[in-house]
């Protein structure tokens, strides 16, 4: 399984009280990943940090609308953080596209770990779907799954 990692892939433009997400050129998201770019995927974000939803669904999004700005369509979106815990193997079983998040706290890389081997996720990602993509907002995220 190949990796994408794509450390802080957005910028953000501040419009009034609302927040607009776009690709960074020299990202190189959007050129790793446009040849092999599934139609409609499912994209399943995981959580660095499970318990903190709202960073997380926030992220998911941005980077979602961030995708779709680059002709990279998004049909589905979900969140695998704590309150889905109990569904995560399915979720992942049924994604095309999988971002592992980075955090925004100091002991963000220390709860993804432990998020990770508590779900099991690195043995859950070897059964992926044909064709899925994973890609890793941050080097410690793609270090979690081994």
């Amino acid at each position: 399984m190949e990796v994408i990692v794509a450390p802080e892939p957005m910028d953000y433009e501040i419009r009034g009280m609302y927040r607009f997400a776009t690709l960074r050129e020299d990202s190189g998201l959007a050129e790793a990943v446009r040849g092999r770019w599934p139609e409609n995927p499912r994209l399943l974000m995981i959580a660095a940090e499970p318990d903190n939803d709202t960073y997380t669904e926030n992220l998911a999004m941005d980077l979602a609308t961030a995708l779709v700005k680059a002709d990279l369509p998004v049909g589905e979106l979900r969140v695998l953080q704590r309150e889905t815990a109990d569904v995560a193997a399915q979720l992942i079983a049924g994604a095309d596209v999988i971002v592992l998040a980075d955090g925004e706290g100091d002991d963000a890389d220390a709860q993804r770990e432990a998020f990770f081997a508590e779900l099991g996720v690195p043995a859950l990602l070897v059964d992926l779907k044909e064709g899925a993509v994973v890609i890793a907002l941050c080097e410690a995220a793609r270090d979690a799954i081994g």
